[in-house]
């Protein structure tokens, strides 16, 4: 599904504006690498199941359910925040 790899990579920008957004300003102890990479994993459920909801197409390929995780980093210096979807077993949707 090439025309997906487009839109994850939307998503993925779109998921760091909210990251940022959510967690500029909280305070450093609550900008860990687990909580930045639950509210990312929670963004991105959301946007995939609304299009898998848009696409029966898409439904089906991914056979209903979300095949990504969020994985986040975070510049320790800079506090800096970088988000990566990336499939839960590559190849198997």
């Amino acid at each position: 599904m090439p025309e997906s790899k487009g839109m994850l990579t939307e998503i993925e920008k779109l998921i760091r504006k909210n990251v940022i957004l959510y967690f500029a300003n909280r305070p450093s102890e609550e900008k860990t690498l687990e909580k930045v990479e639950a509210f990312a994993q929670k963004q991105l459920d959301f946007f995939i199941d609304g299009m898998m909801k848009q696409s029966p197409e898409v439904f089906r390929a991914w056979r209903g359910k979300n095949p990504f995780i969020a994985k986040a980093a975070i510049n320790k210096e800079t506090l800096e925040f970088a988000i990566q979807i990336v499939e839960k077993e590559p190849g198997k949707y």
